[in-house]
């Protein structure tokens, strides 16, 4: 009697871990996906899922090695150097979702560009924009493979730009009240659309574009800001058992935050490599490429630069 009481405790037993081992291995991942692929977060490329999460991006660059030209007086031309401008950014934006079709989100981000000698400070000066926006994300369609969004935002920014080039150039012109400092704000309402497109559990699309109105930095009016990209992706976790995911896009922007207070259009190249091993976060290394037009440069440099992407799910 004794045996079978010992026999029937120690199937308990293995019942009850293979239930704890069977719970362990059916954790759902916290972060949204289609047909088992799970989508990379991008900078400068919103996502088009409704969840809960909390980014952050950190990213710097440097131009090419160009020339500033000077102040033109007479025949002579002073001021002028050579050298690379530095480029910087950092984002924070948090999504809150409420339903399965509804969230709101917010950000806070600061952009800025400098010499990285004091002769190029003295050419180009220093320029910041830093802001923020909110809005919501709202589920339009979603299916086994496909999901598409819309968002609708408010964006509130603030550009700071110091530039001594300028002012000698204002104090020569004789134009009234020159200053070497400018502090312009910009606020901008836009729509968006954002989607997603599985192929299967490894490779997988996102797209979106975005429409926006508001004042410029130019002060000439308001103007319109656009944005469209397309970004393909493969991840090598769910057939390969690699946690590892790369993806490749190309973004058309005329963001204030991205093109300064110069305006005009860029077009950014970019590729990540990142960790795909989690089921509650991501992480990665962004490259971006692109050419920017500057007042102090007559042709447009090229720009390299690097960011790394975190993104919490809850």
């Amino acid at each position: 009697m004794k045996k079978l009481i010992y026999i029937l405790i120690l199937a308990l037993i293995c019942v009850n871990a293979g239930n704890a081992q069977t719970t362990t291995s059916v954790t759902e991942s916290k972060i949204p996906g289609l047909d088992g692929h799970t989508f990379p977060s991008m900078e400068h490329f919103r996502s088009s899922f409704v969840s809960t999460s909390l980014q952050a991006n950190l990213g710097f660059g440097t131009t090419s090695l160009l020339k500033i030209g000077g102040i033109q007086i007479g025949d002579h031309e002073i001021l002028s150097f050579e050298g690379k401008i530095l480029f910087f950014s950092m984002e924070v934006q948090y999504q809150q979702r409420f339903n399965p079709w509804l969230a709101m989100f917010f950000s806070f981000s600061m952009t800025g560009r400098v010499g990285t000698d004091m002769s190029m400070i003295l050419a180009d000066g220093v320029n910041t924009i830093s802001g923020g926006n909110i809005g919501w994300l709202i589920r339009i369609k979603q299916s086994k493979k496909f999901n598409l969004s819309g968002t609708v935002k408010i964006t509130n920014l603030t550009g700071n730009f110091i530039n001594v080039t300028e002012y000698f150039e204002d104090v020569i012109n004789d134009v009234p009240d020159p200053t070497i400092t400018k502090k312009i704000p910009s606020m901008s309402a836009g729509v968006g659309i954002q989607g997603a497109y599985a192929f299967n559990p490894m490779f997988g699309m996102q797209f979106h574009a975005d429409y926006a109105i508001g004042e410029s930095f130019e002060r000439k009016g308001s103007i319109g800001y656009y944005s469209a990209g397309l970004m393909g992706d493969v991840d090598f976790m769910p057939e390969q058992d690699v946690p590892v995911g790369l993806a490749l896009g190309y973004i058309l922007t005329s963001a204030p935050d991205i093109v300064m207070s110069e305006g005009g259009v860029t077009h950014l190249m970019t590729g990540k490599l990142g960790y795909t091993g989690s089921k509650e976060f991501e992480l990665g290394l962004q490259y971006t490429y692109y050419h920017l037009k500057l007042k102090s440069v007559d042709k447009k440099p090229s720009i390299s630069t690097f960011a790394l992407v975190l993104k919490f799910y809850f």
